[in-house]
């Protein structure tokens, strides 16, 4: 079984400076004042350079191109054009366990200008009938990824916490409402090759080159109930 394993992972082996597309379709619960706790979903699109390690593992150096977060009780939440885009790159390493690929990293920003608009942190525009603004915040995400080889990439599911910190409110209302929060969602990934010189620009998210296979949260908390009977 390893034998062939290994035989596996070298064919599929990519070469010197493969890229991959990802797509990772999050679902969660957020507090939102006076409503209480709605569901969220959260689409993050990513551009990532695919090698092998010395020791033969799967590794992703992965940058954000875009990020989607869907209106909620009202509510719209983005960042501003481009600016996930400049965020850090984060490095993914996939092991080999029980005959999948699984992944744990760590990945955020501080207190610096992460997005280069000249705000403390990363800033988010918040859209609501009553009160909106710019809050420039810091994060920190905590995610596991499970999946397997597919299609010339990788896909699979994907959890992961995030601890998000207000550095700074802009308008009345968002400095009085604005706290410190604890998301934690779960939902799919997926990436596939795409043309040597692909970058975030040269993307359209609306016609991203791969799609995570929609699963809600539910469904993948069965499936991981069964697989552990």
């Amino acid at each position: 079984m390893l034998s062939v394993l290994a035989l596996l992972l070298a064919t599929a082996a990519p070469q010197p400076g493969t890229l991959w597309a990802g797509h990772q379709a999050v679902h969660g619960k957020r507090e939102v004042p006076l409503l209480g706790k709605v569901e969220t979903r959260t689409d993050s699109y990513f551009l990532a350079e695919v090698s092998r390690d010395d020791e033969g593992r799967l590794v992703l150096l992965q940058r954000t191109c875009h990020v989607e977060i869907a209106r909620a009780a009202g509510v719209k939440v983005s960042f501003l054009p481009g600016g996930t885009a400049k965020l850090p790159a984060t490095k993914v390493v996939f092991e080999e366990r029980g005959g999948s690929l699984e992944a744990s990293f760590r990945s955020g920003w501080g207190a610096e200008d992460a997005d280069g608009d000249g705000a403390p942190g990363v800033t988010t525009v918040v859209d609501a009938p009553l009160c909106s603004g710019k809050l420039y915040v810091k994060s920190e995400s905590r995610t596991q990824l499970r999946g397997k080889l597919e299609g010339g990439g990788i896909a699979g599911e994907v959890r992961a916490v995030s601890d998000q910190e207000t550095i700074e409110a802009e308008g009345a209302c968002l400095s009085v409402m604005a706290k410190d929060e604890r998301d934690a969602v779960r939902g799919t990934f997926a990436f596939a090759p795409v043309p040597a010189g692909t970058t975030c620009e040269s993307l359209d998210p609306a016609r991203w080159p791969v799609e995570a296979k929609e699963r809600k949260p539910k469904e993948i908390e069965r499936t991981r109930l069964r697989r552990g009977r």
